[in-house]
């Protein structure tokens, strides 16, 4: 689709420079009539002597000058001989290479094509190709073309390729008509179609703009968007006010509601005020109900151990790992072990993995097998490190199965073992929590740790705090800093921004045998931060001893803008690892050396949203990346599409950061985060620091984050649900 500004050119593919497998992005050299000229942008579904009209803009690249970034393609048969002979000849018949190609188009010529089509039969007339080769070519030719077509469609509708590509793998040949037809079941079905995508598409086919398959198609999208934003459920009225926003007005949507409930595609907790009423996706109905039942069940069941067996097992535990518990911890350890489920939670320096490590060994004493589990990895290799046993991510304890998309641990088949321990429970969420609970063996037990003053998940739900919230759930809550944290000045202001306190500076603190690990540089604009940012990457952080490239990760609260995560990776690219073998992939360039970061589940690969790896190397297909960081080495070749889910790490957002510690930690605030700033982003930023960590902000941006409690509530019941208030 065209915006104000775009031109359009034409001209013959020649060849690729690079391509993706899905054809989402390339590099192509296209011959037009003024000479020849690089385009990038989704052509990789072409092939070679087709003839194109692009529609996009003209833009000067600075390393590899003047291209034409393509928004649209418009793809029509080849022109002129050579063109023929380059695309029949490029694969995109099967069954007839370069060799048999040049033989047919020397024989018909520019007929070529109309022959192909319409009087196979006559490819006989070339040399070495009879009838059974010309039944095969004819057979192929068919079944392209039927593709091709359906592309084409959908191509027109400004779809892209990777996307067109899926809807014709779930679609087939019904794909074209299917999305004329039925644009809205895309919403549904298909993974990455929007409602104002598919609503586009409708309007261009002339449907009406009050058929009820719109208004329900907008309602199920603004749940699902509503799901991304961590609610669990939209009460009716705001669901109203937001379909209102994609212009379904209440008498289109109230109806709809009322049909979907019908459908069991959504369900509403009626009450006395209608507006308040909840309206959740089902799958988050049943799972809040789940999750409070198998919590409530195992919370309120019987003691398993007598008292002072548990109590003995502790001891034997502290002996032999060769440390004392301070009364709070031998009180949580006592807690997680009298009950099937329980929660220890508290701030940093407060002892959690030393009461992980004691409530392990414990548990083995009283045979019990507690299997370890964190969301994500580099959280789970914490846990292995500090406990000496298996630690897992939860995806991998669950056995998640990419070809079902559903986890082989389930009610049927449970976990080995005899319970679980969860750590940085605040990251889960409310899918992954009822996975968990139907996973569990019976009279298994469940021991969350975590903080829940943290940020709450991405998914929907604030799991951690709901079940704290409660009280449904026995809760042991640390707050004794000991000694040898309480010294450190990443501690101190973590607790001094969770209570409300602004963050000091190490030369600001007078108190003597105070570690000095804490700096907060002042900085007014975006460009002097940024300027200091480089002081402190190349200069100040390496005379302390820290290696930048491996071992300070800057933190900011967004992806966009001078300081957001896009901008700063870019810069820090050029500053710790401006030259080497490159990849370059539309606007984002991958040298040998980046520290990367995975941003979604890959299980075909084996590699998790959150890893952060290195590239070893590069290639033609893709980047050689070891995840190994923190862990054994394990190279992965990342290419085609998979190199979507692949980010530039030097810099990451705060949300990206949860789960993990730093040796050194660098953070940026400023007022153009204002949208973003709060007390429990700046208070999860601090806490993952391990060794030092430099806040480098704006007075008023810290202040404002300081100042601003909450900002992240969520829709859920859970609390109220496991209190018994809610059915």
């Amino acid at each position: 689709m065209s915006e104000p500004g775009d031109e359009t050119i034409e001209g013959e593919l020649l060849r690729f420079t690079y391509a993706t497998d899905d054809g989402a992005f390339a590099v192509a050299r296209l011959k037009t009539k003024a000479g020849e000229c690089i385009a990038v942008g989704p052509v990789g579904h072409v092939a070679p002597g087709q003839h194109l009209s692009l529609t996009g803009r003209w833009m000067d690249h600075s390393s590899f000058g003047r291209q034409f970034k393509v928004s649209s393609v418009l793809v029509e048969d080849p022109r002129t001989l050579r063109g023929l002979e380059l695309y029949l000849g490029s694969g995109a018949v099967q069954g007839l290479g370069p060799a048999f190609a040049k033989r047919v188009v020397d024989h018909f010529g520019l007929d070529t094509m109309r022959v192909i089509a319409e009087e196979p039969s006559r490819l006989t007339e070339v040399e070495g190709i009879g009838q059974k080769r010309m039944e095969q070519l004819k057979a192929q030719w068919e079944k392209d073309r039927a593709n091709r077509e359906v592309l084409a469609a959908l191509r027109g509708y400004g779809l892209g390729a990777a996307l067109a590509n899926r809807i014709v793998e779930r679609w087939g040949k019904d794909a074209a008509a299917l999305v004329a037809r039925e644009p809205y079941r895309m919403c549904a079905e298909i993974h990455g179609v929007g409602f104002r995508t598919a609503d586009a598409i409708a309007r261009a086919n002339g449907l009406p703009s009050d058929s009820p398959d719109r208004a329900e198609a907008a309602l199920r999208h603004t749940l699902s968007e509503a799901e991304s934003q961590g609610h669990c459920f939209l009460p009716r009225g705001e669901l109203l006010r937001r379909v209102s926003l994609l212009e379904v007005p209440d008498h289109q949507a109230i109806p709809a509601i009322d049909r979907l409930a019908l459908a069991g595609r959504l369900v509403v907790q009626h009450g006395i005020d209608s507006e308040r009423d909840p309206v959740f996706p089902p799958e988050l109905h049943q799972a809040e109900r789940a999750v409070s039942r198998a919590l409530c069940a195992m919370a309120q069941g019987p003691p398993t151990f007598p008292p002072a067996q548990v109590e003995a097992a502790v001891e034997a535990a502290e002996r032999g790992i060769g440390l004392s518990l301070a009364p709070g911890q031998r009180s949580a350890v006592l807690l997680a072990l009298a009950h099937r489920a329980a929660v220890i939670t508290g701030g940093p320096g407060t002892g959690k993995t030393t009461i992980v490590r004691v409530l392990v060994e414990a548990a083995r004493r009283l045979d019990l097998e507690l299997r370890l589990a964190a969301p994500t990895g580099r959280a789970a290799r914490r846990m292995t490190e500090a406990t000496g046993a298996e630690a897992r991510t939860i995806h991998r304890l669950l056995e998640f199965n990419p070809r079902t998309g559903a986890f082989t641990r389930d009610i049927d088949q449970p976990i080995d073992g005899d319970g679980v321990l969860i750590d940085e429970a605040s990251m889960v969420d409310l899918r992954l929590m009822h996975a968990l609970v139907r996973a569990l063996p019976e009279d298994g037990r469940l021991v969350l740790v975590g903080d829940a003053d943290q940020l709450p998940s991405v998914g929907a739900g604030r799991v951690l705090a709901d079940v704290i919230a409660s009280g449904a759930v026995p809760v042991a809550t640390l707050s004794e800093v000991f000694r040898q944290a309480a010294g450190s000045g990443i501690v101190r202001n973590a607790w001094r921004v969770n209570q409300g306190g602004r963050p000091r500076s190490s030369e600001q603190e007078e108190d003597e045998g105070l570690t000095r690990d804490f700096f907060l540089l002042s900085r007014r604009t975006e460009a002097e931060a940024l300027d200091t940012l480089t002081e402190v990457m190349s200069r100040r952080l390496p005379r302390l001893g820290f290696d930048p490239r491996t071992e300070v990760q800057v933190l900011t609260p967004m992806h966009n803008g001078l300081l957001g995560t896009h901008s700063l990776n870019r810069h820090l690219q050029g500053l710790l690892n401006p030259s080497g073998p490159a990849l370059v992939r539309g606007e984002r360039t991958f040298r040998q050396g980046d520290r990367v970061l995975q941003v979604r589940n890959n299980y075909d690969l084996d590699i998790f949203n959150g890893d952060v790896g290195r590239v070893a190397d590069t290639t033609p297909q893709g980047l050689v990346v070891d995840f190994g960081e923190g862990g054994a080495g394990a190279e992965v070749l990342v290419s085609g599409e998979d190199l979507g889910d692949i980010e530039l790490a030097y810099a990451i957002s705060i949300h990206k950061s949860q789960g993990s510690e730093y040796p050194a930690v660098v953070i940026l605030l400023h007022r153009s985060h204002r949208i973003m700033l709060r007390r429990n982003l700046l208070y999860t930023a601090i806490t993952r620091a391990r060794r030092f960590c430099c806040l480098i902000g704006e007075a008023d941006a810290i202040d404002q984050a300081v100042g601003q409690r909450g900002g992240d509530e969520r829709f859920t019941r859970l609390s109220e649900r496991l209190a018994g208030t809610e059915l």
